[in-house]
C-alpha cells in the first residue's frame, strides 16, 4: 500500500480481539500518525481492496473503523461503495465487508459520484432476502449523492402486487406520491411526509411489522398492517419487474440484518453513515 506504514499482529477474530494499528505516512523509517483502527477494521480494508483492486481510501478505512468499534460488521450483509474514478465494474461489485457481491448482467455508469442508471442497466444485490425468517430484522441504507427527479432505486418481490421498494423522488411508475413500500399498498412512506431534498443518506429500519425511517433530520415510526413474508434478491437503480429507473446517484448501498439489531444500532449506523457523507 503506497505511501502507509502498517503492522499488523495476529489477531484471533474468534474471541473478537480487536486490538489497535497506527497508519501513517512513512518518512523515511518515521511514522505520522494519522489515526488509529482496530487490527480488524484494518483486514476487512486489507481484504476488500485487494478484491476490488482499488486504489487507498483513508476514509472508507475509517468507516469500517467505525462500524467494527459499534460491533455493526457483524450484522452487515453488505455494504457497497459505488464511487469510482474508473468505470470498472470490480471497484462496485464486492461488498466491502463479507462476501456479498452485486450481479451485473448491464453494467451502470460509473462515477466518483457513484452509480447512474443507463437505458439497459442491470444491477442485483446478489444476497436473497428472506424476510419471514433471517432477515425479519432488516435496515437498508442507500446514500444518494445526487437527487433523483423520478424513478426506483431498491426492490422487488416474490408474489404479485407484494412491493418493496424506495423510490427517493416519490414518483414512479405505480409509487405516484411513495417513497417507501413495504408489501402491502398501506405500508408506505409517502412523500407528502418527506418533503426535505430527497439526497443524503436514507436508513429505513424493519423490525418485523415496525417500520422506521430516517432520512436526514427526519425519523418516522409507523406500525405495518403485517409482517412481510417474501423473499428475494433486490435490484438496484430499477426494480424487478418495473422499468422505471432511477435519475439520480447512489454512492452507497448497505443492508444490516441479525436477530439482535437494535434501534440503537440502527442511530449509529445512520450517525456514521452521515458522518462519512461527504467524504467519501
Amino acid at each position: 500500500m503506497s505511501g502507509l506504514a502498517i503492522k499488523v499482529a495476529n489477531v484471533d477474530w474468534s474471541k473478537n480481539n480487536l486490538g489497535a494499528v497506527n497508519y501513517g505516512s512513512d518518512n523515511n523509517g518515521n511514522i505520522n500518525t494519522i489515526s488509529t483502527v482496530t487490527e480488524k477494521a484494518y483486514a476487512i480494508y486489507k481484504d476488500y481492496i485487494t478484491k476490488s483492486e482499488r486504489q487507498d481510501s483513508q476514509c472508507l478505512l475509517l468507516l469500517i473503523n467505525d462500524l467494527v468499534k459499534e460491533g455493526l460488521d457483524q450484522k452487515c450483509k453488505g455494504l457497497f461503495y459505488l464511487s469510482s474514478k474508473h468505470p470498472n465494474i470490480n471497484h462496485i461489485k464486492y461488498s466491502v465487508i463479507g462476501n456479498n457481491n452485486l450481479d451485473s448482467y448491464n453494467d451502470p455508469e460509473i462515477s466518483v459520484n457513484g452509480i447512474k442508471a443507463n437505458n439497459n442497466v442491470s444491477l442485483y444485490d446478489h444476497y436473497e432476502y428472506d424476510m419471514k425468517n433471517v432477515d425479519s430484522n432488516l435496515c437498508l441504507v442507500f446514500l444518494m449523492s445526487q437527487a433523483s427527479t423520478r424513478g426506483l432505486e431498491w426492490g422487488g418481490e416474490d408474489t404479485s402486487d407484494y412491493v418493496h421498494s424506495f423510490a427517493s423522488a416519490g414518483d414512479a411508475d405505480w409509487h405516484d406520491g411513495v417513497i417507501f413500500r413495504w408489501g402491502k399498498k398501506d405500508n408506505t412512506i409517502s412523500k407528502g411526509q418527506d418533503n426535505q431534498k430527497n439526497d443524503g443518506v436514507y436508513v429505513i429500519h424493519i423490525n418485523k411489522d415496525l417500520l422506521v425511517y430516517k432520512h436526514k433530520t427526519l425519523t418516522i415510526t409507523k406500525k405495518l398492517s403485517q409482517q412481510s413474508t417474501a423473499k428475494f434478491c433486490p435490484r438496484l437503480m430499477g426494480y424487478r419487474t418495473i422499468q422505471d429507473n432511477s435519475r439520480g446517484t447512489m454512492k452507497l448501498y448497505a443492508t444490516f440484518s441479525r436477530e439482535d439489531l437494535t434501534t440503537t444500532d440502527v442511530n449509529k449506523i445512520h450517525d456514521i453513515f452521515t458522518k462519512y457523507e461527504r467524504l467519501l
